[in-house]
């Protein structure tokens, strides 16, 4: 029998509003409250809110028979608070039935990871603080932002108490290996490493609704199919999803809904498959192989590297021009300035100034308010400049 775990994650950043040159030191409302309520009550419209409905319904039906964990970013919960609460009472309704988990995960879906110990540890720590603030919950399992990944990430995680991260099934750090199978960190080998099946995932993801693709259209029954062809001493089968895929990405008129009810369905009702949540792996008595991964790894691309945020100039320049600012951030007593510091942290800021095409530009864009790379960096390095200015006035 597969052990099958879904994890959801959700993460959208606020939208900076068009932020000129003249605007610096004279005005300080770097985000437009107009396009986030619009875009936060949209997807909670068209994916959050149904979504929700549609697990919490399949949770009374099968009860313990299915699971499910989910990442939600702090700047979603954050976005959530204040133009959708509701969105927030559907999330604590899952958690409430005890079949949902939620990992930890960077407060501002931040590539804190890339920077140093010290960046990423506080951003995992206010992550913390909001969960419980907010859900009442302390995770136990580690989802890091676009499940970032490496030997010495692994170890800052298992020293903040962490023995399970999910993370990416990378080809060329596995080689012949199947993500199938249960891995440990290769000098923390109690930390458990979960991998995701990334060619499964990308089946829903990037092509449920291509007709040129040759196995569409994609059917519960189908994608049972390509999973019980999975070596059958495979001990996990790890799907990771932005959770916008149901009904964003995918809108409900492909038929996504009705593909993910009947998915669930067949799954349990197959009786060869049962669903895990994260942390229920500590307690499983499988085999594990150790998993060395020197550099970074995440979820983009073929390559499976860094390269889809900090590829080119423009976001190499953004990046270390906002972690130079990390000493004012700590000294600072100005909460707005501050606030915005962490907000800018957000990865989706750095998808914005990319240059390289990856094959799910047309998912991690899908809300771009930017005609170019070149004039998101420009936007973004006026409102980091002006953000700097304020750090740097409150303690003079």
């Amino acid at each position: 029998m597969h052990s099958i775990c879904f994890h959801f994650q959700v993460n959208q950043p606020y939208i900076l509003r068009t932020y000129r040159f003249f605007d610096i030191n004279q005005r300080h409302d770097y985000f437009d409250i107009y396009q986030n309520n619009y875009w936060i009550n949209r997807l909670a419209e068209r994916s959050y809110l149904p979504a929700n409905q549609m697990l919490l319904d399949i949770i009374e039906r099968y009860g313990d028979e299915v699971a499910f964990s989910f990442s939600i970013s702090g700047t979603t919960i954050q976005l959530f608070k204040d133009y959708c609460p509701e969105v927030i009472e559907s999330f604590k309704k899952l958690i409430a039935t005890g079949r949902v988990e939620i990992t930890g995960n960077t407060f501002s879906h931040s590539l804190s990871a890339l920077n140093n110990k010290s960046t990423f540890v506080e951003q995992v720590k206010l992550q913390e603080k909001l969960l419980f603030d907010t859900f009442g919950v302390k995770p136990a399992s580690f989802c890091n932002t676009e499940i970032i990944y490496s030997d010495e990430i692994g170890e800052w995680l298992f020293e903040l108490g962490y023995r399970v991260v999910l993370t990416e099934g990378a080809k060329h750090i596995l080689g012949w290996k199947s993500p199938c199978y249960l891995y440990c960190n290769p000098f923390q080998p109690e930390q458990k490493l979960l991998l995701r099946s990334y060619h499964l995932c990308d089946d829903i993801t990037l092509r449920f609704s291509d007709k040129n693709w040759s196995e569409y259209p994609l059917t519960a029954e189908k994608f049972i199919c390509f999973l019980s062809g999975i070596a059958s001493d495979a001990q996990f089968i790890n799907l990771y999803l932005d959770y916008e895929t149901i009904g964003d990405y995918q809108v409900k008129e492909t038929g996504i809904f009705d593909f993910f009810q009947a998915l669930f369905s067949q799954l349990v009702e197959s009786k060869n498959f049962n669903f895990i949540m994260p942390k229920e792996v500590l307690k499983s008595n499988a085999p594990t192989s150790t998993m060395h991964t020197p550099w970074a790894i995440s979820c983009s691309g073929d390559e499976k590297d860094i390269n889809e945020w900090l590829g080119n100039e423009l976001q190499q320049e953004a990046f270390e021009k906002l972690y130079k600012l990390e000493p004012l951030y700590l000294k600072s007593e100005n909460a707005a300035a501050k606030k915005a510091w962490l907000r800018l942290q957000n990865a989706l800021y750095y998808n914005f100034m990319g240059t390289k095409w990856f094959p799910q530009s047309t998912v991690k864009k899908h809300f771009e308010v930017y005609p170019s790379p070149y004039q998101a960096f420009i936007n973004y390095m006026n409102v980091l400049n002006d953000v700097e200015l304020q750090l740097t006035m409150n303690n003079e």
